[in-house]
């Protein structure tokens, strides 16, 4: 056995089948990453659905360790709830043994025809759908293409007594063999990588059944090492959802190694060839646990909560949903900056509702709560954009990589509202400790602009939030309204200031703050034509 020749078929094909499998879910997720993030958005409560959905979009993304983070994104941005999450996350150990049904399949030399198709479709048709297509078709050809060189550089380890001992003491130790499946699968974290090793292993007759299952086994419980770093400083859900992953795997497993004789037994009448039965056993077991579990969803919902203690925390001051583990995926980094924009924009409308507060009825916490809230906005601003600059714009699809250009623009006009609100802070501030006040007609007109500010504002987030165009047009409509109150409300406070009606210094400061309004109206209104202009 040349030790060296293996090494490198061995890795040279573990990394073909590795980098096809990144080109084939890139493609994937680049094709209907969006249909598909919208479609676990509108999940029901059902735990039957959610697993029929996760089943679904595993097999899309060719991994459950993608879905689960995509998951925790949803559950950091609130629109999945808990239990939604663990049955999504049920099916994703379905869908993830598709991979493993395809690899099985004997290619023999139709990869070349295979690459050959995808890569001219790709080139040819770069940055289209038909490219797309290509590429998807290309990564299948790389993932055979590997298994291929990794299948033949595994067949000189039958030549070694050694190896073929240790392999062999995987069968007849199988709790030997789930714990080299786990940390293997731990360190390259991807389960698909590794059942395709033990399928390759298979392949070259180096490996028995028992211990291939054992193997794959251990990869399920490796697997769930990237959701336990994903789930690191995010929601308390996110937390609970990994633990919950962590759970079943683990309790799967345990409850089918005793019975690992019997099982394979039962899974070598499924197939004739040695890496169908590898695949056959990874879904069998994978769909017997699901099966099992889609009644107990409730029930894991109370567990992990009593495991993973801790109340939901409230709204934060810094990046709550920001993470640079979603960036591997652009279309849920894209979501994630979308919630935190909006979370932003939240923050921005409470500063509004404060100046208010503090010019009309002069109230002084009013006033503070602006300025504190100041400081969080703009940092927000900052990570938010730094954040969207990050993601890959093309790795998006058309109508994601408008919605980036959206949010980079629209973060700017937000965080200048807020720096709107700060200066009618500061004049209120000014009212306050000069002890001056604006007559009871300034203070109709201050609260009548407000309004329509406020109503101009809450529509032009209202579009981008839901996308909705009646709504964006309805804020263009009301920017109108405000422009000419501004103008309205000038000319009669020079009518108040000749007839001696008015305080001249505070007249000042509530001419400023009409055009603090009307300026405030400009950027939410420019938030509502980015909408308009992307959809």
């Amino acid at each position: 056995m040349n030790i060296g020749s293996v090494l490198m078929s061995t890795a040279g094909g573990l990394a073909l089948f590795l980098y096809g499998l990144r080109v084939l879910s890139s493609a994937l997720k680049r094709a209907i990453g969006e249909r598909m993030r919208a479609l676990l958005e509108r999940l029901t409560g059902k735990a039957y659905r959610g697993v029929i959905v996760g089943a679904v979009t595993s097999g899309i993304l060719q991994s459950s360790s993608m879905t689960m983070v995509l998951l925790i994104g949803l559950l950091n941005a609130g629109a999945l709830k808990l239990s939604q999450g663990i049955g999504v996350m049920l099916g994703s150990e379905i869908g993830t043994t598709l991979t493993a049904q395809i690899i099985a399949f004997k290619i023999g030399h139709y990869y070349l025809p295979i690459l050959a198709v995808g890569f001219l479709l790709s080139e040819v048709f770069r940055g289209k759908r038909w490219g797309d297509v290509g590429r998807i078709i290309l990564g299948f050809g790389l993932l055979f293409l590997g298994m291929s060189i990794l299948s033949g550089g595994l067949k000189g380890l039958a030549q070694s007594e050694t190896v073929l001992r240790v392999l062999e003491s995987c069968g007849s130790n199988v709790v030997l063999g789930v714990l080299v499946g786990a940390v293997v699968t731990a360190i390259i974290q991807s389960s698909s990588a590794m059942t395709a090793l033990v399928i390759a292993m298979g392949a070259a007759g180096i490996l028995t059944l028992p211990a291939a299952i054992a193997l794959v086994f251990g990869a399920n419980i490796g697997t769930t090492v990237t959701a336990q770093i994903a789930s690191i400083g995010s929601s308390l859900a996110s937390r609970r959802l990994a633990m919950a992953q962590l759970m079943v795997n683990t309790l799967g497993v345990i409850v089918f190694v005793p019975f690992i004789p019997w099982y394979s037994g039962l899974v070598a009448l499924t197939a004739s060839s040695l890496p169908r039965q590898i695949a056959n056993a990874h879904t069998i077991f994978n769909v017997t646990v699901t099966l099992a579990l889609i009644p107990c969803v409730g029930g894991l919902v109370w567990l992990v909560k009593r495991l993973v203690r801790g109340r939901e925390a409230q709204m934060t001051v810094t990046p709550q949903y920001l993470g640079d583990e979603f960036l591997t995926t652009p279309s849920v980094a894209l979501s994630q900056a979308r919630h935190e924009l909006l979370r932003m924009a939240e923050m921005v409308d409470v500063m509004i509702h404060a100046c208010l507060q503090g010019v009309v009825k002069r109230e002084r916490g009013a006033v503070s709560e602006v300025f504190e809230i100041e400081e969080s906005v703009d940092g927000l601003k900052r990570a938010i954009g730094d954040y969207l600059d990050r993601i890959q714009a093309d790795a998006l699809s058309e109508k994601e990589e408008r919605r980036l250009h959206v949010l980079q623009h629209v973060t700017g006009d937000i965080e200048r509202v807020g720096d709107q609100a700060v200066n009618i802070a500061q004049r209120a501030l000014h009212l306050l400790r000069e002890k001056r006040t604006l007559s009871e007609a300034a203070r109709g007109d201050v609260n009548d602009l407000f309004q329509k500010t406020l109503s101009l504002y809450a529509r032009s987030i209202d579009a981008l939030r839901d996308e909705n165009l009646e709504m964006a047009r309805e804020a263009l409509a009301l920017e109108e309204d405000v422009d000419r109150l501004e103008r309205e409300y000038k000319a009669k406070h020079i009518q108040r200031l000749e007839r001696g009606g008015c305080d001249s210094e505070a007249g000042i400061l509530y001419v400023e703050i009409l055009h603090n309004l009307e300026r405030m109206g400009d950027h939410a209104v420019n938030i509502a034509g980015d909408v308009l202009h992307a959809i």
